[in-house]
């Protein structure tokens, strides 16, 4: 009897195995969408939208303003360091003390001089931090400055950086905005946002799948964990401080920030540091106009002011000055577009415009670099400011009003107790 063999034919052997990967990766996906429903369901990782992976100046900012404690501001600073520097190196030089850059949100120089101007007390709260943009205050101003906690006039001062940085890859790039994003939904404005398909697709994919929307969450507490581990088991091992990972690591957690880390010194003419060119930098940020960054960054200053005006809160928008050799890397087409489109889009929102460059009142010896103003600088900025907004009848009407419907509320209601 013989012995019949069945043998695949060689046609047959490639489609089997393709129907064996796919199966395959059937499974695989199946297998990964059950891991991110556990991981969804289990909250894997999760962490509050406050708890931040590390301290930065924008995460101090955020903390002591959601504080009970911190009282309601009637004028809040909005801007990048082209603010913050200035008010911070002023209060130093005002107060004799030496100001922690992590824990000061405020400009007593700038609330005693609009007492002394406007005869009326108000309470600060700075909000400028390092690198902020149009985009970013959008998104505090959205996510932070409302309710209990709105404020009557909001201070923006906005430079041709903020509007024209050929560094910034997308609006998703800066310190503020990794924070300042987990407080809410941006979605309506995703598409200036992430504006690249790579990063919309990321967007989306996050939104789908727990673990990738959740990865900064998820890192996070898998690092404290195996910190807390390496602390436990090595007690006598002590952690670099920040100053000695910056050194070894200059990149690594640019903005981190601790208290007592970073002073602002009392200073004076005789003794300020002397002028630093960084003009170099600028060539840089200001060598190629990006349209779609212009055209979206001003998209995102219309927003904030209808958002603030929607909620009952005047909004100053203030042209930082900066040295002239500083704008001169600017084209002249580039410097005119910007300086009318800031002023039309502040009109059109019943904003107040104030152009501080074009008083001509600062000079190079008021400026620590080709943007910041030093603090001498910065006290004539303050000053000019403060007198300026103490005389506008929008500011005051903003200010007073809402004081006078506060105290009118009280009133009513202490009447209606009565009865």
């Amino acid at each position: 009897m013989t012995e019949t063999k069945t043998m695949a034919s060689p046609d047959t052997e490639p489609t089997n195995l393709r129907k064996t990967h796919k199966s395959s990766a059937l499974w695989a996906l199946a297998l990964f969408v059950v891991v991110c429903q556990i991981m969804a369901a289990t909250k894997f990782g999760w962490l509050k939208p406050e708890d931040f992976p590390y301290p930065t100046w924008t995460s101090w900012a955020i903390h002591e303003f959601q504080q009970e404690k911190t009282k309601r501001p009637e004028v809040v600073f909005l801007g990048s360091s082209l603010v913050l520097v200035p008010v911070d190196g002023v209060d130093a030089d005002f107060t004799k003390i030496k100001v922690d850059g992590a824990k000061h949100h405020k400009s007593i120089f700038f609330e005693s001089k609009f007492k002394e101007y406007s005869g009326t007390d108000i309470t600060s709260y700075n909000f400028a931090l390092p690198g902020e943009m149009p985009s970013d205050a959008y998104l505090l101003t959205k996510f932070l400055l409302k309710n209990e906690k709105r404020p009557d006039v909001i201070v923006y001062g906005v430079g041709p950086r903020d509007f024209m940085d050929n560094l910034l890859p997308s609006p998703k790039a800066t310190d503020p905005f990794r924070y300042l994003s987990r407080l809410g939904d941006y979605s309506e404005r995703i598409d200036l946002i992430a504006p690249k398909w790579e990063e919309r697709l990321g967007y989306e994919l996050g939104r789908m799948f727990y673990p990738m929307g959740a990865s900064d969450n998820i890192m996070t507490s898998l690092s404290r964990r195996f910190n807390n581990f390496l602390t436990t088991t090595f007690p006598s091992v002590k952690p670099s401080d920040i100053a000695t990972r910056r050194t070894l690591l200059p990149e690594y957690h640019p903005f981190e920030i601790l208290p007592e880390e970073c002073y602002f010194n009392p200073t004076d003419e005789k003794n300020r540091a002397p002028f630093v060119d960084n003009i170099n930098e600028y060539r840089k940020r200001y060598k190629t106009l990006k349209r779609d960054t212009f055209i979206s960054q001003m998209q995102f200053l219309e927003d904030i002011l209808s958002i603030a005006s929607d909620r009952g809160t005047h909004v100053v928008v203030v042209a930082m000055p900066i040295t002239d050799i500083n704008r001169q890397l600017i084209s002249d087409p580039a410097w005119n577009d910007y300086k009318t489109k800031l002023e039309s889009v502040a009109k059109s929102k019943g904003a107040t415009y104030i152009d501080m460059y074009a008083t001509n009142k600062f000079a190079l010896k008021d400026f620590g670099d080709t943007v910041h103003l030093h603090s001498g600088g910065g006290a004539l900025f303050l000053d000019m400011l403060a007198k300026k907004l103490a005389k506008n009848h929008e500011v005051t009407a903003a200010l007073n009003i809402n004081r006078e419907d506060s105290e009118h509320s009280s009133i009513a209601g202490l009447k209606s107790g009565g009865l």
